[in-house]
Formats: C-alpha cells, structure tokens, sequence
C-alpha cells in the first residue's frame, strides 16, 4: 500500500513540475507585443509645447500607436531643461517599457559628467532606443537687430542671452562659442523652459539671441535670423550660416568645443526607463526603426521641419557609455564656464 502511495506521489510530483515548466515556456514565449495592446504608453516631454522634442513627440505618437496597438499620450513635463523628466523616468515612472522620453540633447550626460545639483539619474542606465536626428545649433538673433557678424556682438556692452539652464543643449552651445570666441560681454539668463519663451524674449528686446537646433531655427524664420552654426561646419539647410569655426577661435576655447561638441551625436535619442526586460527593449527598438524607415512618415517629417539622421539604440548606447569620463582638470574648466563665466 505505500509504496503504492509512493508512486502515486512521485508521479503527482512529476505530473505538476511537468505543468509548472510548460506554463512558465509558455509564458516566456509570449509575444512581447501582446503586451503593448490596449495598454498607456506615455511620452514625456522634458520641454514646454511647440520645440523640437515636442515636435518629434507629437509627430511620432500616432505610428507608434498604429505599430503597437495602444494609445500614446504625449506629457509636456518642462523643468531644469529635461532634469525634471530625466529624474521622473528613473524615479517614479513604470520600469515596464510604458514609457518613452526623448533625451535631452547633450545635457543628459553633461550634467552627470559635471555633477551637476538634482540629477538623480544615470544615463549609463537607461535603455537607449533610437536616434532621430543629428542637428547643430544655431546661433539666432531678431531681424531687425544690429548684428550681422560676430564682430558685431562684441560692440554692445551686455550681450544677453537666453536657455534653459547652464547645461542645456541651448545654452551650453551659446555657452560654448561665446567661450571660444572671446565674447566677455555675455550675460547667459535662463528660467526659459523652451524655444517658444526665448523667440518671444527676443521679440521683446528682453534678449538679443538664443540657439536653436537647425530644425527649429528653420519654423523660427520668420522671426530670426541665422547668425552661426555652432558646429564644425555649414549646415546643408543653412549653406549661408557660418561655422563658428570659420571665426578666430582662441586655443582653449576650441579645445573645449573638440571635447564637448561630440555630446551632440547622440542627437535627439529615445530612451526608456532602467530595467525594462530585454525583450521589449528590443521590440521598441525594432519598432522605432520601422517607423523611422517608413518613406512616407519621413516626407511628412521633413514639412514639419524634422529631418532624420538614424542611429540604431545600441550603438547609441555604446556612444553614450563611452563619453562620460572627464579628467578632474577637465572637470574643473569646464566647470568654470558653464556655470560661472557668463553668469
């Protein structure tokens, strides 16, 4: 009788580990779509409505909705330029790949690189998912204003002009240039959550420039002038708007560009929040790619003055992992003219 029990027992015992396994298979081979259907997937925005991160935001939602059969809800959450959303994405929001955040370009990681006051994130952290674009920065006065040249804005007293905050892809490149150009009377002002805010503090003869990415300089057209492009050479879309390296440069100045300015090619980049499975990273990869080769979407991009420049999210992450080292005289200087020079 008990050894009749016995194997009564063993084959129950074998009977449900048998079960346990092929549930458990099966739910592993579930398809991480399946997951996305019906469900929220929200988009922060780390920058008020109307620039280019809100833009893009906006413009991808609906594919995005179309791909994965759920609803997009797009999040303006302005503040600190993009630190408030970046710090949200590692601290409250859902480790689950509900949501997505294009990164702040440069910022992210300089503020880290800098230990910079609030950043409670590491970008080394977030799962990197695409990237959109590539575009310098340009350097964008009134048109009805007197400077027509870099020489010109050496001959006011107060040069003011507006970002975010230090680390900001806005202000660090007027940062950058005004640095490398020898421009002492640079006043830096920020608090401006967007581009929106700082075309209408020009407008109003509050600030004399901003420096927008050449996308959106292109919508502010109407308003500014192109002044430089803050980068290593002439943008295709602005062939008349000279390189600031085209201008004397001093060699510290210059120097400080070379290093920093490579923080640009990570350009406008996807990311998710640290700790989402492997496999829907890697659908939100796949499927971000698909969209971003779909000829059709892409002509509508362009007439919303968004023009693509992809770069698969591993390599985005390679490129990310591998910028973040500053020596501590590195560190020091920069230090110095991102937050205290032009203040």
């Amino acid at each position: 009788m008990k050894t009749i029990f016995k194997k009564r027992l063993i084959s129950i015992c074998i009977l449900s580990f048998v079960l346990i396994f092929c549930i458990s298979g099966s739910l592993l081979a579930a398809d991480p779509a399946d997951f996305y259907k019906g469900k929220i997937l929200n988009f922060i925005v780390g920058y008020s409505p109307g620039g280019g991160y809100d833009t893009w935001s906006r413009f991808l939602a609906p594919a995005l909705e179309k791909e994965l059969k759920c609803k997009v809800v797009v999040r303006n959450m302005p503040g600190a330029a993009g630190l408030v959303a970046l710090n949200y994405m590692t601290l409250t929001a859902k480790k689950d790949g509900t949501f997505l955040m294009i990164s702040p370009v440069a910022g992210a990681q300089l503020s880290q690189m800098l230990q910079s006051e609030g950043v409670k994130y590491d970008c080394r952290k977030f799962n990197w998912l695409i990237r959109l674009d590539y575009e310098p920065q340009v350097i964008m006065v009134a048109k009805n204003s007197p400077f027509k040249t870099v020489d010109d804005l050496r001959k006011i007293d107060k040069l003011i002009a507006t970002g975010p905050e230090p680390t900001a892809r806005a202000a660090l490149s007027t940062i950058l240039a005004g640095n490398a150009l020898g421009l002492d009377n640079l006043k830096m002002v920020y608090g401006y959550p967007g581009s929106a805010e700082q075309v209408v503090a020009i407008m109003r003869g509050q600030s004399h420039l901003y420096s927008p990415s050449v996308g959106t300089a292109l919508r502010n057209l109407d308003e500014l002038n192109p002044l430089l492009i803050v980068s290593r050479n002439r943008d295709p879309l602005l062939p008349d708007t000279p390189s600031v390296y085209e201008s004397k440069l001093s060699p510290d100045g210059k120097k400080m560009m070379d290093k920093l300015l490579p923080l640009y090619e990570v350009g406008r980049s996807i990311i998710t929040t640290p700790g989402v499975s492997p496999d829907r990273v890697n659908l939100l990869r796949n499927v971000l790619l698909k969209c971003m080769q779909d000829k059709d979407l892409l002509e509508k991009g362009k007439k919303l003055q968004l023009f693509a420049d992809i770069m698969p999210g591993e390599e985005v992450e390679k490129l990310v992992n591998d910028m973040m080292d500053l020596s501590a005289d590195e560190l020091t200087k920069i230090k110095y003219v991102v937050f205290e020079k032009f203040q």
